[in-house]
């Protein structure tokens, strides 16, 4: 029995995508090249890995359990290649990071930015993703740092994480706006107007569900309820820009806006919950060089927001 990494890559691709075509696209190789290191694959072991139905291909039970560990081997293997460009002082010229809907707007764009301006070679993908995803795409390799909620994974000990960001949120709503202008607003007075946001961590929708109402109940349109959901916050800005939409954000996410006069702050005169969001990436896991550089770049850029967080708090009178 001979099986090598090229092979078990081959059959990862063709696994995750059930289709030949699709396998060899990814792979840049024929698809018949494709078919042929299959064949050769499961001769090698004597066993049918893939059944071949007119939908597609399918992995056949004993399939399932070389795959799994097979991409177990996979991941060690990547795991080696990092620890090696390591000792060597190599970047691994490619980084790829998972993030939620507020640090994907506010802090990774200019974390990234900086790192390629010092290191233009590296090949970096920023990956959009619900807050609550990103824990599945380190353990499964997809990405090899987030920057999210740190809420389902800092007690986690497969995790290691930072603090970035932890400031409170507060209502804001375009200057125009009804409520705009008006001294403290009332609960009651959200009722009129749409809660735009994103899909929040569990201590976020216990503060936002109205008093009775489960905070998970689907359909609620109770005060401080997401009643327009998005998936990432600069479509929330645009939206709440053009509408009488209302949403949450730390003061960082919308200086810009705040600065120029083309949204407000609301005064609720409630102590609203606080972001808490930073690095995560995991445990025993060396981090290549251009992910080292990237959080050096993300605790600066961090430092930048405090600043100017701090300035917005003194102008607007924000305890």
């Amino acid at each position: 029995m001979s099986i090598n990494f090229r092979q078990l890559a081959h059959a990862h691709a063709l696994a995750h995508h059930r289709n030949f075509r699709l396998a060899a696209a990814q792979l840049h190789i024929s698809q018949p090249a494709l078919t042929r290191s299959i064949q050769t694959l499961e001769a090698s072991l004597g066993i049918r890995l893939f059944d071949r139905l007119s939908s597609g291909v399918e992995l056949t039970p004993v399939g399932s359990l070389f795959m799994e560990h097979g991409r177990r081997v996979l991941r060690e293997g990547e795991d080696l290649e990092r620890a090696m460009a390591d000792v060597m002082g190599l970047a691994r010229g490619s980084l790829v990071i998972s993030t939620g809907p507020f640090p994907g707007d506010a802090l990774v764009p200019d974390a990234v930015a900086a790192l390629v301006r010092s290191a233009p070679d590296i090949h970096c993908r920023i990956r959009e993703a619900d807050w609550a995803d990103v824990a599945s795409h380190l353990l499964e390799r997809q990405s090899d740092v987030a920057v999210a909620d740190l809420s389902t994974v800092e007690a986690d000990d497969r995790f290691e994480t930072e603090l970035l960001i932890d400031d409170h949120f507060q209502f804001v709503c375009r200057s125009g706006h009804p409520l705009a202008g008006r001294g403290p607003v009332n609960k009651a007075e959200f009722d009129d107007y749409p809660l735009v946001g994103n899909r929040v961590p569990a201590r976020i929708e216990q503060f936002l569900a109205s008093p009775g109402e489960e905070p998970d109940s689907l359909g609620a349109t109770g005060p401080f309820r997401v009643k327009i959901d998005v998936a990432t916050f600069a479509a929330t800005k645009r939206i709440v820009l053009a509408s009488d939409g209302i949403t949450l954000a730390p003061l960082p996410q919308v200086a810009n806006e705040l600065l120029n006069g083309s949204m407000t702050l609301l005064q609720t005169g409630t102590i609203t919950p606080r972001m808490h969001s930073g690095l995560i990436y995991l445990r025993g896991r060396s981090l290549s060089p251009a992910a080292r550089q990237f959080a050096v770049e993300l605790r600066r850029i961090k430092a930048d927001m405090d600043r100017r967080a701090m300035g917005l708090a003194a102008r607007f009178g924000i305890v």
